[in-house]
Order: C-alpha cells, then structure tokens, then sequence
C-alpha cells in the first residue's frame, strides 16, 4: 500500500464584470431565509485579502484572510481540473445522539444551495464526475472535469454558495433518510464490515473513532432537522476548509475567482471547538463474536497505536507492509500458503487521533477456526522471538515508496488524497511522512511489533482477567508545526509534455507495426509524467475445443504467472517489480484472452519488458502455489454463495447465456465452478499455457517517450517466441431473447436485497441508432443523479441508495444487454420496480424533453474527453482498434453524429431498445422476513 492509500485551450475571457456578479451571486444568498441560522453574518463586507505562503514540491500553498487556505498543484499536461474542497469535519465531531450527522450532511448538500438548485444536472450537462465522502476527521466534495474556465468558474462558485446558503428542507432530509438507511443495509451485508464496526466500537471506550461514520439508526432516524441545520452552520465555514485544485488551470485569473466567491465569506465570530478527548490506555484484552449469515470464517485482531503524527507511525506503516505483502509477507508464509488460511490482510488507518492497527484472517468454509485464531494472535504477538530481519524491512520500505512515488505523478488524484493529511493538519504532511518511511530502521519495527502488539492491548471479541497485564502506553505526538518548522521538501516531478489526446493528436504521432508472427502495434509517442510509459497488450488465444473442460485453469494461469519462473521465485519477482518501479497486471480472467497491463518508468523499460517476458514465458506453476491460488478462489465462491447482489446477477448470466453446456463461455454455477477448479494440476496448466501463451493473434497499444520504430523492434523480439500451439479462432458471443421472467430469490438474514432489470438488445455500437440509445439510457439511468431513475427512485421517494441502467454493448456482435439496477432494503423491492415500470411509461406517452436530450449529449461528449486524458486508457484504445478493425476518425464520427441527432431520433431509441412490455426481474434479499413486519 502507498502512503497515499493507507488514509483511502479556450482563451479565458472571464471579465471583471463577470468576477464580480460570481461574488453577487453569494452576496444575494444572503437575504435567502435559511432555517437556524443567521446567514447575513456569513458575508464579509470587503473581499479577503489573499496571501502566497509557499511552495513545497510543485503545490503552491496561500491562505485568505478570512481563515481558508488554498492549494495549487498545476499539471498543465493533464487537460482536466480537479476542485477538491476538504472540511475538518467527520464522524469524530459528532455528539451523542449525532452519529451519522457528517455523512448525512454530505448527502444534502447535494440538494443544492441559493443560487445552484439543480447541481446534479448541471454536473451532467457539463460533464463532470463528481462525488463526496466522509470520514473519521474530514468531510470532502470534488468535482472533476475537462480542463475549461467557465467550468471552473462554475464549481468555484458553486462550492462557495453551498458553503454557507446551501437550502436542504425537512422533506428533502426525511426522503434523503431511506437513502441512508439503505446504505447501512448494504454495509450490514457484509459480514467483515460488521465485524470490523463491532471491533471499533469495542477497542475505544470514550473516543469517536469507536463511531462508523454512517452513524448509528436509531441517530440517523431521529434527530431533529434543527441540530443537522447547527451542525452545517459550525462546521461549514471558511476557517474550517481547504480547497485544492490541481491539472490544467491559470493561476492569476484562477485567484481572482477565489477572490470574488471564498473571499466573500466572513470569518465567523466563534472560534473552532477543539477536542480533547483522549481515549485511555487499554488494560486488558477484549473479545467481540458476532453470528450472522454466511459461509467463510473471519478472525481479526486490532491493537491501539499512535496518532499518524506520532514518530512510532513510520515504524508501524512498514510493519503492516512486511505482514501483508501477498507475495514476501509473514502472514502469507505463515497462514496462506500452510493452509491456515485462505487469505489474510493487515491495515492501520494514518489518523489525526491514536489509531488503530489490524490483522485479518479468512478461514474455509466448515473448518474449525480455533487453530487459525491461535496462528494470527502468535505472528503480531510472538515477534519478540521471531525477530524482523532488515530484508523484510528494506523490501517492505521499497514496496511503499515506490508505490507512493508512483501515486504522486497522478496530480489530480493526490489532489484528493491530500484530504486526508489535511484531516491531520497540514499537507504537507504527505511529503514529510513519505521522508521519515525512508529513515525507518530495523530496530524501530522490532521495537513498535513488541511495544504494541500485546494481548493487553488487543480487541479479538473475549474478555479473560489476566493477574500481570503488560499495557502498551500511547505518548502523545509533537505538533505538527513544530515538526514540520524547517521542512522544504523536494523537487517537484518532472511533468509531461503539454499534448492533448484527440483524434487529430494521436493521428499526427501514431506509428503501427505488423509482426511477421501476426502482431499489431500501435506507439503515441509523447512525453509522460515522471517519465512514465504505458502498455497495453491483448492477447487472444485458443478455441472452443482447446478450451474446453480447461476454463477455470485458464483462470488461474494469469495469478500464478507470479508464482515463480524459470529464473525467478514468487518473492523475487515481487522484489524486482519494485526495484524497477513498474506495475504489471496479467489477466486471464476472461475465458479465451490474456490481458497485459505495464506502467513502467521510462529509465527502466528495458529491463521491465525483459522481465515481462520472463514472466509469461517460463512460469513453474507449483502444486503448492496452485492450491493457494485455488483455495482463494473457492473461498471467494463460497462467499458469495448467500449474498443477494451475487444471486440476482448469476441469475441474470444464466438466463440470457445462449453458449450450449460444455461451451468454455456457457454459464457455470457456483458448485460447477468449484468442482472445475479442483481438477485444475500442474500438469493440465503446463499443457494449457504451451498451447495458449501466445501473441500471434495479439495487440498492443504503447503510449509514452519511446522511439516506436526501435521500440517495434525491440518487442518483436522479445515476444515473438510466445507461439502457442493452439489455433485461434474466434468465440462468438451467444446471447437468448428471453421474456418475462420475474426470479425472487430469498436470501435469509440479509438486510438489503438488489435487482436487475434486463434484456437482449440487436444493437451494437456500429449500428445506425447506437448513438440515439446510448443518449437514451443516459438520460433514463446512466447519468448518475441527474437520470430519471435516480431522480425518481433515489432522490424523490428515497427507495434505494443506487440505481441505473446501462447499454452492454459490443463494437462487432449483433446483440447486446440493456440492464437497470437497483439496491434497496428488501420491504422496498415490489415499490422500486413500480417506479421503474412508471417511468418507462412516462418517457413512452411524453418523452424526453430537449433540454434533457441536448444536457445529455453533451455530458456523453465530455465523458469521452475525461476518459481521454488517461493515457493508459488510450493505450488500450489503440490496442482494441486494431483488434476491432476499427479507425481512430470512429471518434470523430461519433462526435459529429451526437450532435446531430434529435429529439424525435433519442425518443424512437428508447421505445425501440429499453421500453419493453414483458419485463425480465432477477432480484433476491430476504422478502419473507420484510413481509413478516
């Protein structure tokens, strides 16, 4: 894990006039009649004064008068803008009688503010991908779209109105509450996140962290509308936040949108409350059990450890690398690959406040657990004896700084991730912490395993007396000021060329190569971030008859390709990986293709490619590693045997699957999956990898500074001797026209049931109304809030947490899958699919409106524009044209035809291709007990 993920060219023509009707529009919230709170004191009689404070590794860092501070990371290559505003407000804020407050706040402010009613829809006709979440010490919105200053103008605004006059009512908080209610029940599913509440809230006696920031019920349901309005009012305030933006923006013109919307904001009178609670030292260890439905045993152990402040953190981080690490780690050699386990993991989340460190062990369906229990408590607890060597660490080390290294050249996604240090206090935190991971010793993790992995210090799920408990002492941290007082940080990272990816763009560059052994290459040269190349290869392989009967070892084959090779062992190559700070992801996941995924650094491609090879070239596949492999995988079946999500879906597959039985792509069953997976041996994977390891049929997409005639020459030949012995030929898709099939299944214990509505389609995306059904749906629901579906069954009758629909579609096949699905708890079932039979009806007797449709195609076109400054996605793009015959103009075309089309044209596609007399459901929860209430 990264340090990052441990937590979680229009000319501007803004004028003055129109910076100052930005700051009016916050100023005329004012006289707007909020409930509870006085808001004409929110508004500052005079702009506040901006202050540049410093730059620390390429992000510019200023505060406004008025308390906010402001945080720049340009990245002028990327062509998208990322507004990400952070409050140091979560789950630990919340009073008795208030759990559940944050997140429930963060959902209404989506109801919009004064002067920005309908957000959901603007988001959507503008193309932006939005979202917020909660946690334990923050709150965070951010909004993320193609790189363009009216729309940056727009969210700056937008955030800053609903900062202070954002509108929720009582009704809209009475609908939003089902929608909560059903999100616990979708969490309540799960039986390790229960386990790991029901922990928390065991290990801390007096602390808010024991809270899950969904808050409790009985909270949820009944506090008064008046204290969620008190809490907006204290927590939501400029003092309170720091917004970053980060990618492609101007920064001049950028500060004085601040200026005109932030810096209209009064710094309120009252100072922020701070806490101090202090959770005290544990003395003796405790046991949680929890019985619920399901099929796979889990034991976890958490210990309390310091704040991500405190000097042990580093220490504690590194050992959480060293015991997890799914190829090198301890509880891998110690609990997987025995047999002891069928998976394991360990985590400690990088808090403001004492944390929390956690292992976690998966048990098999049947088996008694007292002998796993016994392992899991003796690796953290018996370290003492079974000392950590400096290999450990130093691989250990490796494996976070690359990975985190690797994190830092994606600028808009630690645009988001930087929430979480701010939680803590200070950005730049993230840079800091990264530099004391690098200084930690061998002696430090020894040190922090014995000092707090005790049995003393441990919540399991029992309470047993213990006469001389050893008690581990939690000594507060420095204040981050004084720690970070003479930090400056490093150099900030090399950024990419300036290039947009468009159609015109690529063209200009792109070069494509045909092997003699069949192979296509596509290489867009152009200059990444940090010197970063992308690869994409796909490769397609075999035949009905080759394949058949061999479906689930061909599965496996892509996971156990790092299990050890010829040359190098499974935790070698888990080293190598990091020393040449490359990702590989090989995939075989698909029946009849292997996927090949490579994020390398320019100075290490070479030998990143050889050991690619080497990879796919020479696995030994062990007998012991391919139990592992299995045991995880029918662990995984197992767990999904009761779960209603999994149900509805094979449900759904295996109605509309028209492959005859034995096919290598006709649906499986639970059992018949497993009973396939334990015929899979050496011997059958040697015999399936020499016949289908193979790039004669395959594509391969490259984007990044490469010479593409040296590069061709280069991968030809070091791939060419993948010629599996196989011939390739194709396997067509085989899907039934079925109708009225209406499947409720009963998934007993289960507070929340899903549903899926759907049905076979001849569309594909070369067919004439292709565009007019893809507008169609995103209207409908696939458009996220601003949808019919969502607005209806989420946002108006508060039914389900999600819904939508969506369009499967292929570019070649003649058929395809239209699909709705739904999430409710299982007494709202029957009423969901009411609302979605209704709002088909109304889009049949009216139609859309043209509005809807003009919003709609122009969010679609943006969507594809986002997509597109991904430049691993254009990688596979380039792979999959070859692979489909298909032009880059394709793209071109399909701009061009979006725009064209019409009302009448999206209205006839909808009746055409989703409005459907005879529907097919496929949902399964537990009905019979929502009946009994």
């Amino acid at each position: 894990m990264t340090i990052i993920s441990r937590i979680t060219t229009t000319k501007f023509s803004m004028t003055k006039a129109l910076l100052s009707s930005l700051a009016l529009l916050t100023l005329s919230a004012c006289s707007n009649d909020q409930p509870e709170s006085n808001v004409n004191s929110k508004l500052a009689s005079s702009a506040a004064e901006i202050t540049y404070v410093r730059n620390v590794e390429g992000i510019d860092e200023y505060t406004l008068s008025n308390g906010m501070k402001v945080l720049f990371y340009p990245d002028p290559a990327q062509p998208k803008t990322l507004v990400n505003i952070t409050y140091r407000v979560g789950s630990i804020h919340e009073n008795y009688g208030e759990t559940g407050m944050a997140h429930l706040l963060e959902h209404m402010l989506f109801k919009g503010s004064t002067n920005y009613k309908e957000i959901d829809k603007e988001f959507n006709k503008r193309g932006m991908r939005v979202n917020a979440s909660t946690w334990l010490d923050r709150t965070n919105y951010f909004e993320l779209f193609e790189s363009n200053e009216e729309n940056l103008a727009w969210a700056l605004a937008m955030e800053a109105d609903r900062m202070v006059n954002a509108t929720f009512s009582k009704t809209e908080l009475d609908s939003e509450m089902t929608v909560v209610r059903n999100e616990m029940e979708r969490g309540e599913n799960s039986p390790f996140r229960m386990l790991s509440a029901r922990m928390s809230s065991m290990a801390y006696l007096w602390h808010n962290y024991a809270n899950s920031t969904i808050g409790a019920r009985s909270d949820v349901e009944n506090f008064p509308f008046s204290k969620l309005r008190k809490f907006y009012d204290k927590h939501y305030r400029p003092d309170n936040a720091v917004l970053t933006i980060a990618g492609r923006f101007d920064k001049d013109k950028t500060l004085a949108i601040i200026e005109s919307t932030f810096g209209m904001l009064a710094k309120p009178a009252t100072e922020i409350e701070k806490l101090y609670t202090v959770e005290p030292t544990q003395d003796g260890e405790r046991i949680i059990n929890l019985r619920r439905t399901g099929e796979v045993p889990v034991i976890a152990a958490q210990y309390h450890v310091p704040s991500a402040l405190h000097e042990d953190t580093p220490a504690l981080q590194v050992l959480v690398q060293l015991l997890s690490d799914n190829a090198r780690g301890r509880m891998q050699k110690m609990l997987v690959e025995p047999g002891v386990a069928s998976g394991t993991g360990a985590y400690s989340y990088l808090t403001k406040d004492p944390s929390s460190f956690t292992i976690i062990a998966q048990g098999f369906k049947g088996k008694d657990i007292k002998g796993m229990e016994t392992a899991l408590l003796a690796l953290a607890e018996d370290i003492k004896t079974k000392k950590i060597s400096d290999s450990e660490v130093e691989q250990a080390k490796v494996s976070i700084l690359k990975e985190t290294e690797d994190g830092l050249r994606n600028v808009t996604s630690v645009g988001m991730e930087l929430s979480e240090f701010i939680a803590m206090g200070d950005y730049r935190y993230i840079f800091f912490f990264r530099d004391l991971v690098e200084k930690v010793t061998v002696e430090d993790v020894q040190r922090v395993a014995e000092q707090y992995l005790v049995e003393s210090n441990r919540t399991l799920g029992r309470f047993i007396p213990t006469k001389e408990p050893v008690r581990a002492e939690i000594t507060p941290a420095k204040d981050i000021t004084e720690i970070l007082a003479t930090y400056k940080g490093r150099e900030a990272i090399e950024s990419g060329e300036v290039y947009d990816n468009n159609v015109e763009n690529i063209t200009a560059r792109l070069q494509e190569f045909n092997w003699s052994a069949g192979t296509t290459l596509s290489v867009y040269p152009k200059k990444l971030r940090g010197g970063e190349v992308r690869i994409e290869m796909t490769l397609p392989t075999g035949n009905v008859d080759s394949l058949k009967g061999y479906e689930q070892d061909f599965k496996l084959m892509g996971g156990l390709l790092y299990s050890g090779n010829a040359k190098y062992s499974k935790e070698q190559i888990a080293s190598k990986l990091d020393e040449l700070k490359a990702s590989v992801n090989i995939s075989t996941n698909t029946v009849g293709n292997i996927s090949v995924s490579i994020k390398a650094v320019k100075p290490q491609l070479d030998a990143t490619l050889a050991f690619v090879h080497e990879m796919l070239a020479t696995p030994l596949f062990e007998e012991s590693e391919i139990d592992i492999d299995r045991n995880a995988s029918v662990t995984g079946l197992e767990s999904n045997r009761n779960e209603p999500a999994s149900i509805a879906l094979a449900t759904l597959s295996e109605s509309i699957n028209g492959h005859p039985k034995g096919h290598p792509l006709a649906f499986k069953t639970l059992d018949q999956q497993i009973a396939s997976l334990n015929k899979v041996t050496r011997k059958r994977l040697q015999k399936l990898h020499k016949a289908h390891m193979s790039v004669a049929n395959g594509h391969i997409g490259v984007v990044g500074d490469v010479d593409p005639k040296a590069l061709s020459t280069q991968l030809e030949q070091l791939f060419s001797d993948l010629k599996g012995s196989a011939d390739y030929v194709e396997m067509k898709d085989a899907m039934k026209d079925v109708k009225g099939v209406d499947s409720w299944i009963e998934t007993p214990d289960k507070a929340n049931s899903t549903l899926f509505i759907g049905h076979r389609v001849k569309l594909n995306k070369q067919d004439s109304d292709y565009h007019a059904a893809s507008v169609a749906n995103a209207i409908f629901g696939g458009s996220g809030f601003a949808s019919r579906l969502m607005q209806r069954i989420r946002v108006k009758e508060g039914y389900s947490y999600g819904t939508g629909s969506g369009l499967q579609l292929d570019f070649n096949e003649p058929y395809g899958l239209f699909y709705m699905r739904a999430i409710a708890a299982p007494e709202n079932m029957k009423k969901v699919v009411v609302a979605y039979k209704e709002e088909v009806a109304k889009v049949v007797n009216d139609g859309f409106t043209q509005a809807e449709v003009t919003d709609a195609i122009a969010g679609e076109i943006k969507s594809l524009r986002v997509s597109w400054s991904n430049d691993g996605t254009i990688a596979g793009l380039l792979a999959d044209n070859q692979q489909l015959n298909r032009d880059l103009t394709w793209y071109t075309q399909y701009v061009e035809k979006m725009n064209a089309l019409t009302l009448d044209e999206v209205n006839a596609a909808f009746n055409k291709y989703i409005a459907t007399k005879e529907l097919n459901i496929f949902t399964a929860g537990d009905f019979a007990k929502s009946a009994e209430k």
